[in-house]
């Protein structure tokens, strides 16, 4: 079971190649809430934060073909998942990922309109210097979007709601503002999201 629980932190192998099959089917209904949440409009800028198989973005570069969309991941066997999914996109310059602690990723002189993330928050080493990081790398007026669906023991209404205000106080003290929490009831349990501008 411990493996397990590693294998969906950071997915490796075979194993984890499997895994990231099963995090795409599970997470369809909350990365396409998510999406919808940021208001995409072509030429933005985008970072997605743990992009695991590439789901989101391959419907975000496909949708807008004129965005510039970058990923990071902890997980090398997700990059070479994703790379596959996006191969046209890498190709020609729209897409390009990150093997990478969102804690200390930073690239020189990138900024961006939107940043999201689902279902990766929880596994972030060090929420405070990610959110720090984060908040450099979003433009003034850019927005970001976090969402969560508690999953195995935490599978409970409760524990959305506690990571909905944890989050809030989280981006609130790393100095976004308008910060707002959006609960949804998708199975196998509630999801919330919280969508914050710079």
């Amino acid at each position: 079971m411990f493996s397990l629980q590693k294998q969906f932190k950071r997915p490796k192998g075979i194993v984890g190649w499997v895994i990231g099959k099963v995090m795409e089917f599970d997470n369809r209904k909350i990365n396409n809430w998510s999406i919808n949440q940021l208001s995409i409009q072509n030429n933005d800028q985008i970072l997605e934060v743990g992009f695991g198989p590439g789901y989101c973005i391959r419907r975000i570069s496909t949708k807008f073909p004129d965005t510039t969309i970058h990923g990071v991941d902890i997980s090398e066997t997700m990059k070479e998942a994703a790379a596959k999914k996006n191969h046209q996109a890498i190709l020609k310059g729209q897409v390009s990922l990150y093997v990478h602690d969102i804690s200390k990723f930073e690239l020189d002189r990138v900024q961006y309109d939107k940043i999201f993330s689902v279902n990766n928050y929880p596994l972030w080493t060090d929420k405070k210097s990610a959110l720090s990081h984060l908040y450099n790398m979003l433009k003034t007026g850019g927005t970001i979007v976090i969402t969560v669906q508690p999953r195995g023991d935490e599978e409970k209404d409760s524990r959305a709601q506690e990571y909905g205000e944890s989050i809030y106080y989280a981006l609130h003290e790393a100095g976004f503002k308008d910060i707002t929490l959006s609960y949804k009831n998708i199975k196998p349990a509630i999801t919330v999201s919280v969508r914050c501008t710079k």
